[in-house]
């Protein structure tokens, strides 16, 4: 499996996740969207996407471990939800990996609230 294939898995079968945008077997059920939520999506949900991904160097080489940088977008349609949605995503993710920012931001165009996390895992 891939990094974003158990990402997935993860955040659909986590209950603090999937009190905030339900559960089902593709991101039209769970609301937690490759890339880019349609713009007909109900609020909230995620969206995620690879940032990058780097072979580990060490002294002795190259490993045969990737860093996976991943970005998920919390979207709520108020600041409070947003924040509670990543709030739910890091304790889902908290023990594989790390984060290495959070920003929160308003999404003018859509009028929704968002706070970005990214997250790095070892694979």
């Amino acid at each position: 499996m891939s990094v974003i294939t158990d990402l997935y898995s993860v955040l659909n079968t986590d209950a603090g996740v999937m009190a905030l945008v339900g559960t089902g077997s593709s991101p039209q059920q769970s609301r937690i969207y490759p890339m880019i939520a349609p713009e007909s999506a109900a609020l909230p949900l995620i969206e995620y996407s690879t940032v990058s991904e780097i072979p580990i160097s060490t002294i002795a080489g190259v490993d045969d471990m990737d860093r996976h940088r991943i970005q998920m977008s919390c979207h709520a349609a108020t600041f409070d939800d947003a924040e509670t949605l990543a709030d739910a995503v890091f304790a889902a993710l908290e023990g594989n990996g790390y984060q290495e920012l959070r920003l929160p931001a308003y999404q003018a165009e859509t009028k929704t609230f968002s706070v970005f996390i990214d997250w790095s895992f070892l694979a």
